[in-house]
């Protein structure tokens, strides 16, 4: 469980409102957001978000697939280098494991998402997303 402190500095750590992590240069944004679950503590959670073309050819879901590797290689670095701030910051390491709610009457998280916005016959515009949630100890 995180003491005050440590929570004071991982919410630093992931203000993107101002600072590092507020830099957005690789086309796409990530949002952060902390809660208190009541059954299982602090969880974090990881929102990767940008704007699409996709070709009509290819297809919606190969396009998704594409995005589905990006974003998780773009949410599992942004993992790591929060653990390596909150470790440089606090002086103790944060652990951090994917968070799936077992519990009933709560309403499952997606994973990712495709939303078409523009539909042209030779381009497709969409937005994707992709949101994981982190259990920290």
């Amino acid at each position: 469980m995180l003491n005050l402190q440590e929570v004071r500095v991982l919410e630093s750590l992931i203000n993107t409102t101002f600072g590092r992590s507020s830099m957005r240069d690789a086309g796409h944004a990530i949002a952060f957001k902390t809660m208190n679950h009541c059954d299982d503590g602090m969880i974090l959670e990881i929102r990767f978000e940008t704007l699409v073309n996709i070709n009509s050819h290819e297809g919606v879901q190969t396009a998704q697939k594409n995005y589905d590797n990006v974003s998780r290689k773009a949410i599992d670095e942004q993992i790591k280098q929060i653990k390596a701030d909150f470790r440089a910051e606090a002086g103790r390491t944060l652990k951090a494991k994917e968070f799936k709610s077992e519990r009933s009457g709560q309403q499952p998280l997606k994973e990712s998402f495709l939303e078409i916005i523009s539909f042209n016959p030779s381009l497709l515009r969409g937005k994707y997303y992709r949101t994981i949630q982190y259990h920290l100890v």
